[in-house]
């Protein structure tokens, strides 16, 4: 469902961490050898401010979850819990949440990224969406 490239285009709403901008980013995601992982690419722009990252996605025997463990190009490290259940995907850290549904062909992904304040609780962050090129 996810492998391939995806243009991406978002509103990035202001929070107590920012100021409203938008967002537009190029993901790639690939199988890595075997089939067991996916790697899944980024290189987007927030506003002027470009960043990039990568991320590797599979299946964690010991938890029986699926997990996504992401890196940036500022030196940051995320772990993920993701979960794919029917159309609706999902992806939960710590900090940050995702929820997100496919449309009838699979080509196109909306969703809403929150953000967890430290005073508000969780906050509306980025509204998405990607179109498979």
């Amino acid at each position: 469902m996810f492998i391939g490239t995806w243009n991406t285009t978002g509103e990035v709403l202001e929070t107590e961490a920012g100021p409203a901008t938008t967002l537009s980013a190029t993901d790639i995601y690939r199988w890595l050898p075997g089939r067991h992982f996916i790697a899944h690419d980024v290189d987007a722009r927030f506003g002027e401010i470009p960043t990039r990252s990568m991320e590797v996605i599979g299946y964690d025997r010991t938890s029986k979850k699926y997990l996504a463990r992401s890196y940036d190009d500022q030196g940051s490290s995320e772990q993920f819990e993701v979960a794919l259940k029917g159309k609706k995907w999902s992806i939960t850290g710590e900090a940050v949440r995702f929820s997100g549904r496919f449309n009838p062909d699979n080509n196109q992904l909306t969703g809403l990224w929150e953000l967890k304040g430290k005073k508000a609780g969780w906050q509306p962050w980025i509204q998405l969406k990607l179109v498979r090129a």
